[in-house]
């Protein structure tokens, strides 16, 4: 069905507050980021604003949650045909920090960690990432001895990891490779998964 001129007016609308809000957010962080701040940006008036948002947080957690489905998505892609859990493990990470790693996405997971923790694991597309990914795990032989509460707690850990390890590189903890970083959180996990297996059978 073709989209209205009114709802195509409404949906460019509510894009350019996203779009502005994550310039923002980006360049100083949601905490210092004012209603005012984003009406300015974008070129809107404050009571459109309010139209589509209560809050900067607000469309925080929309700029979040669409990122997240997005990583969800790629990191799917990135999956296709593998038949290790090792390689299906670096496939995962390398897709994640190749999606996250343009100057924007940078600077917004760096001025914002603390807000991306407190708001990822109350929304349903981070917890769509972890089903998805303790799920996927289940196919493959080497790993399909563990249970459920060590794939779920292994799967949060996991892409938690990942994000605190991108964030650390870029406030110069380390100097590493897109690649390199993959490699090392799958040899990580992978000997976690040894270590546990050599755990439960004794």
């Amino acid at each position: 069905m073709q989209t209205s001129r009114r709802e195509q007016n409404k949906i460019e609308k509510r894009e350019r507050i996203v779009k502005a809000s994550l310039s923002l957010f980006s360049e100083k962080g949601l905490e210092n980021t004012s209603i005012s701040d984003i009406v300015e940006e974008s070129k809107i008036g404050r009571g459109t604003f309010y139209n589509y948002f209560n809050a900067p947080k607000d469309v925080f957690c929309e700029i979040l949650d669409r990122l997240n489905c997005e990583i969800n998505f790629e990191v799917k892609q990135a999956q296709i045909g593998l038949t290790t859990a090792y390689d299906f493990l670096y496939a995962s990470f390398k897709a994640y920090f190749d999606l996250v790693s343009s100057e924007e996405m940078i600077m917004f997971h760096k001025n914002n960690q603390n807000q991306i923790r407190s708001v990822s694991y109350n929304s349903e597309s981070i917890l769509s990432i972890v089903f998805n990914m303790q799920e996927d795990l289940k196919r493959f032989p080497e790993v399909s001895f563990v249970d459920e509460k060590y794939f779920k707690m292994f799967s949060l850990v996991a892409i938690s990891s990942a994000s605190e390890l991108f964030v650390c590189l870029h406030h110069h903890y380390f100097e590493a490779s897109k690649d390199e970083m993959a490699h090392f959180l799958a040899n990580v996990f992978m000997n976690g998964l040894k270590d546990y297996s050599a755990f439960t059978k004794n």
